[in-house]
Formats: structure tokens, C-alpha cells, sequence
């Protein structure tokens, strides 16, 4: 999908990946709590992700540095003109910050976190979803196409480099986990062949195999944390 246009979430959506996706399965938990209500979505782009979350019930504000892209996502809710590293909202005021696919974009992404923390209501939730270079393929493929869909990859991270730099901003990470590039090819191929749904079981079954084989170079990986003392305040896998 390209996130500079506009979508809804009827444009995307497939409840069957979306019950196995282990990201997708942490947000239906998260989601599922009645005090979740207010979302920030970090780099909102077109707005697909706020388009899901009013379908949902909640209240989504989002920002975007790129005016196009603030223009179409309002559509869904309140989004702002603004930095990830200089949010212009008020302290504690979100129950969930969720960043998909953003914080390499970021410049400096410890102060994007801090930032997130900052945002979040003590008992908060950041549900953080990202691209590792544990895999080869990802970093040779940061290194032929340095910017995606025109904007620029600037921060670089392993699933562990990047568990320790939420981390450091003063999080406590309740539950993470990581996934190959075959799982990121599955979200986009059945958009254009709907008839590979059927083959969803089978699919999730090979990349749990893949992960328990070569897990150590996985591509993607997902975040869920809390506010809380940093990195002796402890952390689950």
C-alpha cells in the first residue's frame, strides 16, 4: 500500500493474516481494553491507520511532516503538521501511541521515543512496529533504495538495538516479537491475489518454522510497552 495516498481500511483489510500477524494479534489485545480510547498515530501518513481505529470505536489524532499526506488523513480525525521529534501536544494525554513503519525515518529516533513516552497517560500503552537489519536482505535493500515511498531511511536498527533504545526512554516492555521477510511479503501479495487467502494457515505455519530456525535474522519486529523507570525497570521478550 502506498501510505502518501488515500485509503480506508475496507481498502486493506484481512481478517484472517490479521488473526495470525503476531503485531495485529498484540493490538486486538490492547484494543480490546474499555479505558483505550485516545490513539496517537505517530506519522499517521494518509490516515489508513486512524481509518481503522474510528471504525473501532476510538479516538485517533495524528501528525505527518508532509502537508499532502496531513490533508487526506484529517478525514478520520484531528492530525497536526509535526516532527516526531517535537510533538505539539500536551503531557499524559494518550492511552495508546502507535508508530508503524516510522521511527527509521527519524532522524534521531531516542528523542522520538521520549517523546511517545511523554505522550502517553501513566498505564499508557506504545504499540511500536518496525523494520530490523538482523536480515541481509533488509539491509542490502536499505542500501539500493535508501528512501521509501520518497522518504528517506535515516535510523538503522537490530531487534535488539531497538528493544534497548525504547528502553532508554524510559519504558517497560511487556511483550516484543520478531518475523521474517516472508512474513512482510505475505501482507503484501493476497492485497493483489485475494485467492492466497486460503493459503494463510499454511503461511503462518512456515514462518513460525522460519523463526524458530534462523529467528536470528529476522526483518521486522513489533514493540508493546508501558511508561515506566527505563532499563532496569524490566523487560519481557
Amino acid at each position: 500500500m502506498d501510505y502518501r495516498k488515500p485509503h480506508e481500511f475496507q481498502d486493506n483489510w484481512s481478517p484472517s493474516r490479521r488473526s495470525v500477524y503476531p503485531q495485529f494479534v498484540a493490538e486486538s489485545e490492547i484494543l480490546s481494553r474499555p479505558e483505550v480510547r485516545r490513539i496517537l498515530d505517530f506519522g499517521c501518513a494518509a490516515g489508513w491507520n486512524m481509518s481503522r481505529f474510528v471504525h473501532l470505536g476510538r479516538r485517533p489524532v495524528g501528525f505527518d511532516v508532509a502537508p499532502d499526506r496531513v490533508r487526506l488523513a484529517r478525514r478520520f480525525g484531528p492530525v497536526l503538521l509535526a516532527s516526531g521529534g517535537d510533538i505539539p501536544v500536551a503531557d499524559r494525554v494518550f492511552d495508546m501511541v502507535y508508530v508503524q513503519h516510522v521511527l527509521h525515518h527519524m532522524e534521531d529516533a531516542p528523542r522520538a521515543l521520549r517523546e511517545m513516552r511523554r505522550c502517553l497517560r501513566p498505564g499508557g500503552t506504545l504499540l511500536l512496529i518496525e523494520t530490523v537489519e538482523d536480515s541481509p536482505l533488509i539491509r542490502w535493500g536499505r542500501r539500493l533504495h535508501p528512501k521509501w515511498l520518497g522518504d528517506p531511511v535515516r535510523s538503522f536498527f537490530t531487534f535488539e538495538g531497538l528493544k534497548g533504545l525504547v528502553l532508554d526512554a524510559g519504558f517497560r516492555i511487556t511483550r516484543a516479537g520478531a518475523f521474517s521477510v516472508l512474513f512482510w511479503t505475505w501482507e503484501m501479495f493476497p492485497n493483489r491475489f485475494p485467492a492466497l487467502e486460503r493459503l494463510t494457515p499454511a503461511f503462518a505455519a512456515a514462518e513460525r518454522w522460519l523463526q524458530g530456525r534462523f529467528g536470528r535474522f529476522s526483518a521486522h519486529c513489533f514493540v508493546v510497552a508501558e511508561p515506566g523507570t527505563g532499563r532496569h525497570d524490566g523487560l519481557f521478550p
